[in-house]
Order: structure tokens, then C-alpha cells, then sequence
């Protein structure tokens, strides 16, 4: 009885979003790749019909110490695995001895051999020293506190259209090849991926963390050059390339960033809820704001997350995230509560809340996926 209440008020919610769109479109039956795989089809309709009905646990991995394998630390803690896990091609291109983080792309056919689904998303290093001497120097902040973080990269635009003649321009279209040889990797292998580019690109109140979301000085709109490379990148990757094994998930923070219905499958919104003390609210507010950022319906995703929203507010209030991803460990063993373990200790969740909603009937694990290789 419970659970059929709150389908009936996810449902109802849903209704609610749906009839506040700036259209009546209903929500699409196909990924917007319109050759998309048949896996990525499948993977799609299963993400489509399971919005609003419950949702999907993910974990992110540590990409840059391969030592660390948190789905087995989500797994002591709880006794179950993710569905999701998201990887990273942050230190893809870097080059030398001792480097880590490049053999994501084996993690995730490894998960997704075990049935899991596998998502990427990619902090994408200055363009301009990728394929240099000084590659293994090139960062990702366009800000912050410590000088050496910074990157000065720009997004090359001219009269509101990306800068074809930039040299700059040319250095973009050698990032997003570098990556996707790893995305026809996985392609190759039958792995979808919900692909999560250009992530947090408005940042705080429109001043990007990262170059391609900096506060520009030329004239350009930040949102707008955001948007020309994402529909570059997609144009690219899909058309270029033939990558059609991707489920595009957009998470710019804000409607102004949005690219566009024709090339966002899902959109989503990384929360870090510091006012949160372990009430494990279902962040209602910020989903419904995320969901009314699109012209058409369009799944909503909690894409990244320190709290966990409790499965039972999130059903009571309606705020049907598709998946949540809880950020990764980067402050010691397993075990060790620290600001920055964000599954580990008990910083963020504790153990009964863990447990809690990876024993929820609303919650999707790695054993309740259905087999996708054989749609």
C-alpha cells in the first residue's frame, strides 16, 4: 500500500512538471541520437520508464587512485553494489610513468559486463597543452584560490558562433577526439554511456568553476559559448566520429547554459548541501527547478551529490530523481570519516542511512537491473 501511494503521488508530481512546459510535447520514446544502438535504446526506455517510479543508485569512482574500487566500498557498507557507477577521463592524455586514472574505460566494461550501467564524465584538461610537453601540467579551474589549479583556456568565439579560424578552435577538436577513441572503445565493447560533458558550466550564479564556463571579458556570453561546444561536441562525436552508444546528460547548473531538446536526453544538477546535517532532504526545490530548464520533458538526474535524499521524502515530496550519484573518496582508507569521503565514514551519510537506502523498495541496485545486451 505504501509503495503504490507514493508511484501515485511520483506520478502526480510528474503530471505537474509535464503541464508547466513551455511545450506539450510528451517525453520522447528514443535517445535524440537518432541512430542510437540498439543497447542505447533499450538502456533508454528502461531510464524513461523508470522516472517517476524509482531510482537508480550510482557511485562515482576515484578516478585518480586506481588503488581504490568504491563500488566495493559502497558494497561492505550496505551489501548490495550500485546500478551506476561514474567514471572519469580526467587524466586521459597524460603521459609517463606512474600516471593513474587511465584504465576507466576497462573499469566500466568490466561493471557493465557484470550488468551495471556506466557513466562518464570528464574534467577536461587546457586543450591548448593536450598533446604537449606540458601535458601533465594542464588543469581545468578557470578560478580559485591556488594559482597553480588555473587554466587560462577560453571557449573561441567570434560574433556569438565558435571561432573556426582560432587556433584554440583546432586544439577543442583534438580534446574531444582524444576522448572519443575511448568512448568507440567502449562502444565497441556493446557499452552505453550516459555521457555528462561540460559539467557544472554556470557554476556559482554564473561564474564558472571551470574554462568552459569562465566569465569572459570579450563581450561573449559565457552561456552562449558553453552552448556553441556542446553542440560542436555533440556534432562531433555522433556525426565525426559515429559514437551512438551515448545518452547525453546535461548538467549546466542553470536554464540559461541549456544547449537545446535536440541534444540533451537527461538533464540534472549536482548538489553539494552544506545547510543538509543529515536530514537527507529530497531536494524538491532544486528538482523541480532542473526540471522546468528544458523546452520538452526530459528525466531529471541528481548527478552528483554529497547527502543522499531519504527514499521516502523523495517519493512524499514527489522529487523523482532518475539515479543519484554520490561523489567519490579522496581523504583515506575505508572507513575514515572526513569532508572528503563522500561515500566512506560518516561525514555525509552514516551507516543506518546507507543501509537504509540501499534496502529501499524504491531503490535500484546492481541485482534489480534487468540484462540490456539483448534488447
Amino acid at each position: 500500500m505504501r509503495f503504490t501511494t507514493q508511484l501515485a503521488a511520483g506520478l502526480f508530481a510528474l503530471s505537474a512538471i509535464f503541464t508547466t512546459c513551455t511545450t506539450a510535447a510528451p517525453l520522447r520514446t528514443a535517445p535524440v541520437d537518432p541512430a542510437a544502438t540498439p543497447t542505447t535504446r533499450a538502456i533508454y526506455t528502461y531510464l524513461r520508464n523508470t522516472w517517476g517510479k524509482a531510482v537508480i543508485a550510482g557511485q562515482s569512482d576515484l578516478s585518480w587512485d586506481d588503488s581504490i574500487d568504491m563500488a566495493e566500498r559502497v558494497h561492505a557498507d550496505t551489501g548490495k553494489y550500485p546500478a551506476l557507477m561514474g567514471y572519469d577521463f580526467m587524466d586521459y592524455g597524460k603521459t609517463g610513468p606512474g600516471q593513474s586514472g587511465q584504465h576507466q574505460v576497462e573499469e566500466a566494461i568490466a561493471f557493465a559486463a557484470r550488468g551495471g550501467l556506466v557513466s562518464f564524465h570528464w574534467h577536461w584538461r587546457d586543450p591548448a597543452l593536450l598533446g604537449t610537453a606540458q601535458v601533465n601540467q594542464a588543469n581545468f579551474y578557470a578560478g580559485g584560490d591556488d594559482p597553480a589549479k588555473r587554466t587560462s583556456f577560453t571557449i573561441p568565439m567570434a560574433d556569438g558562433k565558435l571561432d573556426r579560424r582560432s587556433p584554440a578552435f583546432g586544439q577543442l577538436n583534438d580534446g574531444i577526439d582524444l576522448v572519443a577513441a575511448q568512448l568507440k572503445r567502449l562502444q565497441d565493447a556493446g557499452v552505453t554511456v550516459l555521457w555528462r560533458p561540460l559539467h557544472e558550466a554556470a557554476g556559482s550564479h554564473g561564474e564558472g568553476w571551470f574554462w568552459w564556463g569562465r566569465v569572459r571579458s570579450d563581450g561573449q556570453s559565457a552561456a552562449t559559448a558553453h552552448i556553441a561546444l556542446w553542440r560542436h561536441m555533440y556534432d562531433r562525436l555522433v556525426r565525426v566520429h559515429g559514437l551512438h552508444n551515448l545518452i547525453w546528460v546535461w548538467n549546466g547548473q542553470h536554464a540559461a547554459w541549456y544547449p537545446g531538446d535536440d541534444v540533451v536526453d537527461i538533464v540534472g544538477y549536482d548538489v553539494y548541501d552544506s545547510t543538509d546535517n543529515r536530514t537527507y532532504r529530497s531536494q524538491i526545490e532544486t528538482y523541480r527547478k532542473t526540471a522546468a530548464m528544458t523546452g520538452e520533458p526530459k528525466p531529471v538526474a541528481l548527478t552528483e551529490t554529497s547527502y543522499i535524499p531519504d527514499p521516502d521524502a523523495m517519493a512524499k515530496d514527489g522529487a523523482w530523481w532518475l539515479w543519484f550519484m554520490v561523489w567519490n573518496d579522496g581523504g583515506g582508507p575505508a572507513g575514515m570519516t572526513s569532508a572528503n569521503n563522500f561515500w566512506t565514514g560518516e561525514q555525509y551519510n552514516t551507516g543506518v542511512h546507507k543501509r537504509k537506502v540501499y534496502q529501499h523498495p524504491n531503490v535500484i541496485t546492481l541485482d534489480r537491473l534487468p540484462p540490456f545486451h539483448n534488447p
